[in-house]
């Protein structure tokens, strides 16, 4: 394994903590938040719902990982002046200073749950705060910028649609940049992100964590209804069944491969150790094993499976190749 993915799994196996208490991300007054209408920043579409998880945006065919946040405060120009808080006790994992793709200036934070470790993501901010470094540990509430609107400069965020993105989720691979180096549309085109790169980030809904205020994560995950599954051959672990081992199920040690089951946005929430000789290891790398057909329609939309139905579609194809690199 190269030294750098060797280094950011080590941090990302670092001390666990218990599961982290969550507030909200801004300066907004978190009591003034009760419905989406009341912090909501839709798309220029205007739909509140434009702003929340989900199959959310473009009619329903696009997949949004987060939610939006409007700003309250304004300075005399218009631009925004509210603050972005660490939403839980974390350590930083990535600054990104300069308005390089789609989240534009943001900030990723990591929280060593030991139950579930996850990340929290901060994204079109105007400034990050000059006090922040990578690897250094912030309290839940701290400072991290200015809310904003900056983005890539192809699909620039007018100053009225000015927002907080925000996300929590889990992170598919310590060795993503392997992967994506490694894809021949990628020849030439630098990862400037790393492991934090959006391709490598799966989201939970971070509404109902927010509002109770604390949680679960582990048991989040479990609960959320399997879509999909595949079966992976492999004699080495992914590092995802290696950093959540609340998701497997069975002797990692010993396995052969994996039966991996997906939510229909993409999580792998399930992972059942194959032993050597199993009927379920497929022939060749993986295989896609079951659908549940009464998830099709959001399974297809998502890409999770192609138009038909019928086979993996582009998403499930890049988080399976995203995950087995990580096994090699």
């Amino acid at each position: 394994m190269r030294p750098a993915a060797t280094a950011l799994l080590l941090a990302l196996s670092g001390a666990a903590a218990l599961a982290a208490d969550f507030s909200w991300p801004t300066s907004m007054d978190a009591s003034l938040t009760a419905r989406p209408e009341d912090f909501a920043q839709p798309t220029v579409s205007g739909r509140i719902s434009s702003a929340l998880f989900g199959m959310t945006r473009e009619e329903g065919r696009r997949f949004h990982e987060g939610i939006d946040i409007r700003p309250v405060y304004r300075d005399r120009l218009g631009e925004p002046t509210d603050s972005v808080l660490a939403a839980a006790d974390g350590q930083v994992m990535h600054l990104n200073v300069r308005a390089n793709g789609p989240y534009g200036v943001y900030v990723v934070l990591w929280h060593a749950d030991d139950r579930l470790p996850h990340y929290t993501l901060y994204a079109h901010m105007a400034r990050i705060s000059p006090a922040l470094k990578v690897g250094s540990q912030v309290p839940r509430g701290m400072t991290l910028g200015t809310l904003g609107r900056t983005a890539d400069r192809a699909d620039p965020i007018p100053q009225g649609r000015a927002h907080l993105h925000f996300e929590i989720g889990l992170l598919l691979s310590g060795t993503f940049t392997r992967w994506h180096d490694a894809q021949k549309e990628n020849r030439g085109v630098k990862n400037l992100h790393g492991a934090w790169n959006g391709q490598n980030l799966i989201g939970l809904d971070p509404l109902p964590i927010l509002r109770a205020g604390k949680a679960d994560l582990a048991e989040e995950v479990r609960r959320m209804p399997a879509a999909l599954a595949c079966t992976l051959r492999t004699a080495k672990a992914p590092d995802f069944a290696l950093r959540h081992p609340a998701l497997v199920e069975g002797d990692a040690a010993q396995a052969a491969g994996w039966r991996i089951e997906f939510t229909w946005h993409g999580l792998p929430k399930r992972w059942i150790a194959l032993p050597q000789g199993s009927a379920e290891l497929p022939k060749g790398s993986w295989s896609l094993v079951a659908t549940d057909r009464s998830q099709k329609d959001l399974l297809v939309r998502r890409k999770m499976l192609n138009p038909a139905g019928s086979a993996p579609g582009e998403l499930l194809i890049r988080q399976m190749g995203i995950l087995a690199e990580s096994a090699r």
